[in-house]
């Protein structure tokens, strides 16, 4: 599990890489919500466009919408394996448990974001994708492996 775990944060960091949503943690880059409007800063889009002319603010906001949801979803699943001791914040400990030492509920609900995971990663590809973000060699390399890791952590 842990193997896959690493291997899921090494693909989502090129994911983030790739679509420059990491220029959201330099200074003087934002996005400020102003009721139901969003207005994208200058900086990200300025970084999209020079990976793609034609993208669309609107296009922006959604990838951006998404990395976020994406974001909370593998907080939730931290969160989740540490209260289940299988995972720890302390490099230097081991977690107390496995998935496998987990009852029947606790896996059921592991399993349950870990595919919600899995999905949002994939629309998050897929919308990267139809943005022109990322060439279709990459993205189809990137699809396979994550729904080789979706199909390897639902058995």
């Amino acid at each position: 599990m842990k193997k896959y775990k690493k291997i899921a944060i090494a693909i989502t960091l090129v994911g983030i890489l790739t679509t420059g949503v990491i220029v959201l943690g330099e200074p003087g880059s934002s996005v400020a919500n102003s009721g139901t409007n969003t207005k994208i800063s200058k900086e990200i889009l300025t970084h999209f466009k020079s990976q793609n002319p034609s993208i669309t603010e609107s296009e922006i906001d959604s990838i951006m919408k998404q990395r976020k949801q994406l974001d909370e979803l593998h907080k939730q699943m931290d969160k989740l394996e540490l209260d289940y001791g299988i995972l720890v914040d302390d490099p230097n400990k081991e977690p107390t448990k496995s998935v496998d030492d987990l009852t029947a509920e606790q896996r059921k609900n592991h399993r349950q974001l870990l595919t919600k995971i899995w999905d949002g990663e994939i629309q998050f590809l897929d919308a990267q994708y139809k943005a022109g973000l990322i060439e279709e060699d990459i993205y189809k390399e990137d699809k396979r492996n994550f729904e080789d890791l979706k199909k390897k952590q639902s058995e």
